[in-house]
């Protein structure tokens, strides 16, 4: 049985799919210009689980660096998300059909949505990850160490989302992801807001997971 995220309005209800965040970290790491048409980038999962992060890639535009396991194609974040700043690193994709990529946006929340993540005590953290999970469609949320100095909001996507259309703060139609994500949030070495998520289709797999967690431990800005 698929899990639910807790109740959302319809209103909130693109942000969830589009910008959501997702568990315990034991249970993440086990979820945890557009290509041509004819380009078809394909790695196997077994090879995938013991890839070393050894491409780095440099945004000069967006000022971070982040290791990957390949050398991506890097399209506009506004091609998926309108308004956007960023790019996403597409490491594979059939067509249009994006198989797997890591998208960095820049600018991705306002500098009083997020507390200082370094310096928050147990019980606030608490209190506003839980807050963050009550209003929005999240299969679960954590507070990781992204690196000796720095932590990070992480997260996955729930699958399946309630929906409060009318407001009335009941539950009235439920709506299905055609995948889960997983989303990290964090300020960077020099201050930037930035989220990193990860596209995996059609099933999040244990081992994209593992490669996108080294990628965003290495993110720097530049």
């Amino acid at each position: 049985m698929r899990k639910k995220a807790k109740i959302i309005t319809a209103l909130g209800l693109m942000g969830v799919f589009f910008m959501g965040m997702g568990m315990s970290q034991a249970d993440a790491k086990k979820k945890a210009e557009t290509p041509a048409a004819s380009q078809v980038q394909q790695a196997s999962a077994a090879s995938a689980s013991q890839t070393v992060n050894s491409y780095v890639y440099t945004s000069k535009q967006y000022g971070y660096t982040i290791n990957c396991p390949q050398k991506p194609h890097v399209i506009p974040a506004s091609a998926l998300y309108e308004g956007k700043q960023g790019e996403v690193l597409i490491f594979a994709n059939e067509g249009y059909n994006i198989k797997n990529a890591w998208i960095v946006i820049k600018d991705a929340f306002a500098e009083d949505k997020i507390p200082n993540l370094n310096t928050i005590n147990e019980e606030e953290a608490k209190k506003y990850l839980n807050d963050l999970m009550a209003s929005n469609g999240y299969e679960g949320i954590m507070l990781i160490n992204r690196t000796a100095q720095d932590k990070a909001v992480y997260a996955i996507t729930a699958k399946e989302v309630e929906i409060d259309t009318d407001g009335d703060g009941k539950p009235d139609t439920t709506a299905t992801a055609d995948t889960q994500m997983a989303v990290t949030f964090f300020r960077g070495n020099k201050g930037g807001r930035y989220s990193v998520q990860l596209i995996d289709n059609p099933d999040l797999r244990s081992t994209a997971l593992d490669v996108f967690q080294k990628g965003v431990v290495s993110f720097k800005e530049i």
